[in-house]
């Protein structure tokens, strides 16, 4: 898939997608028990819009760049979105980064009324189901049930 930016300097019409449905199921009938064809129906027919207007999905996926560079999202690796720039898992340790206060005030900034993911971010972004869920638990229009079976070994496993 191709995405743009958050001023949508390529061009991309997101709604061209839809006439390629027919031949998107098709490459997915090509998957065999060896080998998954997997469409991302849920990013392709979104046509690059979101409903949220925060961002909470970094603090739950963080992304790290070739040269070690954290970062909310990818489109901000960006030179000119430095300020968003976490740290260097090169030079610091996660653990670190994660207790740095430049972590917090990134991820408060993008779950805050000062950032828009509406207006501020590229399309398509890896964190777009987590924010809708999130949004939509916010909002009160979903809840958590109550986990079923043995608890996890640790509070914190994923």
């Amino acid at each position: 898939h191709c995405s743009d930016d958050e001023k949508g300097s390529l061009g991309i019409n997101y709604g061209e997608y839809f006439k390629l449905v027919p031949l998107l199921k098709e490459a997915e009938s090509f998957s065999t028990p060896d080998y998954l064809v997997k469409v991302k129906w849920s990013k392709i027919l979104s046509k690059g819009e979101r409903r949220y207007k925060k961002c909470y999905g970094p603090a739950f996926i963080m992304q790290f760049s070739g040269s070690g560079l954290v970062a909310p999202c990818g489109m901000l690796f960006n030179r000119k979105f430095e300020r968003f720039h976490i740290g260097n898992i090169v030079e610091k340790s996660f653990k670190e980064i994660w207790k740095s206060e430049k972590y917090w005030e990134v991820l408060g900034y993008l779950a805050s009324d000062k950032f828009n993911p509406q207006t501020d971010c590229g399309t398509l972004c890896l964190q777009h189901k987590v924010n809708e869920f999130l949004w939509d638990l916010k909002q009160g229009k979903v809840s958590l049930e109550e986990p079923k079976g043995e608890p996890p070994l640790h509070i914190n496993f994923v």
